[in-house]
């Protein structure tokens, strides 16, 4: 099973797939309502990727 290596963003551009911005963003999330755990945040990101590789992968 191949890893997701490229996005296609809401604009068209094809740029490099970044764990680290799924995990800025859930921690900003949480952040917004009290939250301060940076590594939750990165937990729940390499669920995500696990999620995005399982379900989106060359190979089914």
């Amino acid at each position: 099973m191949s890893k997701i290596s490229h996005v296609i963003k809401r604009s068209g551009a094809i740029v490099t797939f970044k764990k680290e911005r799924i995990s800025n963003a859930i921690f900003r999330a949480a952040v917004a309502v009290g939250g301060r755990d940076k590594q939750a945040a990165d937990k729940l990101a390499d669920e995500v990727v696990n999620i995005l590789n399982k379900n989106y992968s060359d190979e089914k």
